[in-house]
């Protein structure tokens, strides 16, 4: 078994049910020998994760200029763009919520008849 990582987007009334309705999905897909996949239905629990913080220290100069700062209320939806490097940031800081096997959401803010979430976290490889 070896650890991949993951990350995918999807929609549904809840990140649990969102997270779920992917997972089956992605599990009803024929095995490709060529292709890796994450084993979804390793994940323990999705954790929504309000804290913004990385994308405030970029707002205080940590990053540079080359980065547009984050105004957003922690918790709230993030455009695709902060939500990916958010998740990139927590991915590298080895972030305690994913490493415990949880799939971590961000919720977006993209006009779809319902909530959008990146997801995204560690796992073991499908067979």
């Amino acid at each position: 078994m070896h650890p991949m990582l993951y990350r995918f987007v999807a929609s549904g009334p809840t990140p649990e049910r969102a997270f779920a309705a992917y997972a089956t999905e992605d599990a009803s897909r024929p095995h490709d020998p060529m292709y890796r996949r994450a084993d979804l239905t390793k994940v323990k629990r999705v954790v929504v994760v309000p804290d913004r913080a990385p994308l405030r220290a970029v707002e205080a100069g940590y990053f540079g200029d080359s980065y547009a700062a984050f105004d957003g209320a922690d918790g709230g939806p993030l455009d695709r763009d902060d939500a990916d490097w958010l998740a990139d940031r927590l991915i590298e800081d080895h972030d305690q919520r994913i490493a415990s096997g949880a799939a971590a959401a961000l919720r977006l803010n993209a006009p779809t008849a319902e909530p959008s979430w990146l997801f995204f976290g560690w796992t073991v490889q499908a067979d």
